[in-house]
């Protein structure tokens, strides 16, 4: 099956979809996502490489030379995790979209010109493809906000209060 969009994704996003119950309708989306196999292990309390896979997430294992080049940002880069900057690295090699919520990571790809969005970008992705209607959204996002994930508070309410209202 042919894939639109390539997206990189952080643990951020994945554990925000998990915390938000919609975690198998991220993977409706009509995009190829990859991350990391530090990622991968970073959200294996929740589900297993083999669900994640299943899934439809694509597992990139990362070289040795990768492994280096991360070790020399990291260096550059104090705020990032190894974490952060594997699927950085894997966005800015592979010229795809960064889907993170990570702040540091975030600012790294803006002046590093990698295309980047966040957990909320996806949630309106998945509403104008109707894959969530609106209320689901706006239930997901209130129970992903209660389960105290890092989210702009202010867009959150706006978003949820344009989904209730239409």
């Amino acid at each position: 099956m042919t894939r639109g969009k390539r997206c990189i994704v952080d643990a951020t996003v994945l554990l925000d979809f998990i915390e938000g119950d919609i975690f198998n309708a991220f993977f409706s989306l009509p995009f190829e996502f990859l991350t990391s196999d530090i990622v991968a292990g970073e959200v294996s309390r929740s589900y297993s490489q083999d669900e994640l896979t299943s899934r439809g997430l694509i597992i990139v294992e990362l070289e040795e030379d990768e492994v280096l080049e991360i070790a020399a940002l990291q260096s550059e880069h104090v705020a990032l995790s190894p974490n952060d900057l594997s699927v950085y690295l894997l966005a800015r090699k592979r010229s795809s979209l960064l889907i993170s919520g990570d702040g540091p990571l975030r600012n790294l790809a803006d002046f590093n010109e990698v295309e980047y969005h966040g957990t909320l970008w996806v949630l309106e992705e998945m509403v104008e493809r109707k894959i969530l209607s609106q209320q689901n959204a706006a239930s997901a996002l209130r129970t992903m906000l209660a389960g105290k994930r890092w989210l702009p508070r202010a867009e959150c309410d706006k978003l949820i209060k344009k989904w209730e209202s239409e």
